[in-house]
């Protein structure tokens, strides 16, 4: 890097350390640190959440399996948009008309304070892995672009300006900085794709030399085949619903219909974002085959491709993208230590000024973790391997309790919830590790066990007090007819434009599906069929904001 790049990059580190910093006068009490306060718009809202999802992650692990296998890792994405859509229009505004902080919050509402406690700690270590995964991807591109080896020094310094910006502001810290890091880093991945793209001839260029299979968005064969498409959609619908990182946003949101408004417009901005990554991994592959590490393919590009100046800005948009993943999830991990079992364990009537305290040592505690956990990421295979076996064992069984059971069968009690969840992931720790079976079946091996034995489980055991889940249930069907408020949502819509809307996305999803399916045989047009369900499946989602 020139010295005007590193002039520029260093003052956009101050810039954003002061801006998050400066929020600290806002924070009087925990929810303003924990949900900003229940202040956010949707336009804020939408910008926080596409900051966060777009983040060094795709740019660095995504572009690597882009480089290395073709363009149908795209997929990791665009179903986690449609779970976004999904989520937003049935699922996440009922928790968010329950006024809760957390998913573990809601699981003791449901069944009992030892389900809360537990999740609440599994899901601090899931976090805090998540994020050392990020921290990976922020140090390879550092090593790449800059030339400075260090992965330590790179680490430290990602680490540093998160954890303190996080630690004084709060959300408001991490939401009002986002919008901002979410402009720096379109105009990042804005400029690197005409320079790869132009490099390689465009389109045609990577026609004539790639094999097809690689410029496929549905194959038939490989770790990224149809199979792997069904299993991410399905652990982005769960993503979607119970990500603590990213419900702390919609739990943020002013009302109903804004955490509605912004997870939709978040799922369909995005979408377009995620050729911002593959096209330039791609392009990488015929650039610069052989790569030792492919998940420096775009890191490399930005170094050998890019002037002075734009190198400089480019790299400022990557950092805003990673500040923007790790300032909200620490955010989140230090809100369900404090929500879930600091409050709950520790000390029960702690006061506003404790709490916050409490709240600033836990972002710092865990900041430091994951600085730690951010050298494990190799040993699993690189970032997005590391992901993908995180979230198939841990992730789906929680879905399952939470959202399959908890909101839609009153028969579960806390011991099927607990003894559920426990079987799914350690079928699935077993599954991955012991069999080593890859991620599509021990996903699927996860939420089987937790299907079958979570039910099974609460049958040997007394039903659940029809008085304590009342609540939930009456705030389902309360939330679902109340419409006289502008503030609020119906899940079910009434009127004739919103059954349309509902017919279109549910046309679209069905599209997709068969898509994905048909590319099994394989056939020819299968990627097509899959690309216009989704479009359409959008369409419906955009529609549906219109109508009640």
């Amino acid at each position: 890097m020139a010295l005007i790049d590193c002039l520029i990059v260093g003052v956009f580190l101050i810039m954003i350390f002061w801006a998050g910093s400066y929020f600290y006068k806002w924070i009087k009490r925990p929810d303003d640190f924990f949900v900003s306060g229940r202040e956010l718009t949707p336009f804020i809202l939408a910008a926080t959440i596409t900051a966060t999802n777009v983040n060094l992650y795709s740019f660095v692990g995504q572009a690597g399996v882009a480089y290395s296998h073709g363009i149908s890792i795209v997929w990791h994405t665009w179903t986690g948009n449609m779970a976004l859509v999904l989520s937003g229009l049935f699922i996440v505004p009922i928790f968010r008309s329950l006024k809760i902080r957390t998913v573990p919050e809601f699981l003791e509402m449901r069944f009992n304070p030892g389900a809360r406690v537990l999740i609440g700690i599994l899901w601090i270590f899931r976090l805090v892995f998540w994020l050392g995964i990020v921290l990976y991807t922020a140090a390879v591109a550092a090593q790449t672009i800059t030339g400075v080896k260090s992965f330590t020094l790179w680490v430290a310094i990602f680490a540093v300006v998160a954890i303190i910006y996080t630690m004084m502001g709060g959300m408001w810290a991490v939401a009002l900085t986002d919008t901002v890091q979410f402009i720096l880093m379109l105009l990042g991945a804005l400029l690197i794709l005409p320079i790869a793209m132009s490099a390689v001839g465009w389109w045609p260029g990577l026609v004539d030399k790639l094999p097809a299979e690689n410029l496929q968005l549905v194959t038939h064969t490989g770790l990224y085949d149809w199979k792997f498409i069904l299993a991410i959609l399905v652990l982005g619908f769960q993503w979607a619903s119970l990500d603590q990182g990213l419900l702390q946003r919609a739990f943020s949101a002013k009302d109903t219909k804004t955490v509605t408004r912004g997870m939709v417009l978040a799922g369909i901005v995005t979408t377009p974002f995620a050729l911002l990554w593959i096209f330039p991994g791609v392009a990488a592959s015929v650039l610069h085959p052989g790569l030792n590490n492919p998940d420096s393919a775009i890191p490399y590009l930005i170094a050998n491709h890019l002037p002075p100046f734009l190198l400089g800005l480019v790299v400022c948009g990557f950092l805003a993208s990673q500040l923007s993943t790790i300032d909200s999830n620490l955010n989140a991990t230090a809100t369900l230590y404090v929500n879930d079992i600091y409050t709950r364990i520790i000390k029960k009537k702690a006061s506003p000024q404790q709490i916050l305290k409490v709240v600033r040592i836990a972002t710092v505690i865990f900041g430091l973790l994951i600085i730690l956990f951010s050298y494990v990421v190799p040993k699993l295979g690189g970032a997005v391997q590391a992901y993908l076996t995180v979230i198939g064992i841990m992730d789906m069984p929680l879905f399952v309790v939470a959202v399959v059971y908890g909101l839609f069968w009153k028969r579960v009690n806390w011991q099927g919830a607990v003894g559920g969840y426990l079987a799914g992931a350690l079928c699935g720790t077993v599954a991955r590790f012991l069999f080593h079976y890859d991620f599509t079946v021990s996903t699927l091996v996860s939420a089987a066990a937790a299907l079958m034995l979570c039910p099974l489980i609460s049958l040997f055991f007394p039903k659940t007090s029809p008085k304590k889940i009342r609540f939930i249930w009456q705030r389902k069907k309360e939330f679902a007819r109340k419409n006289k408020e502008s503030d609020h949502y119906k899940t079910i819509p009434e009127s004739l434009g919103g059954k349309i809307s509902l017919a279109i996305l549910s046309l679209g999803l069905l599209l997709f599906l068969a898509g994905v399916i048909l590319g099994s045989i394989p056939y020819a047009q299968a990627s097509i069929i899959a690309l216009v369900g989704m479009i359409i499946f959008f369409l419906g989602g955009l529609i549906r904001l219109k109508f009640n």
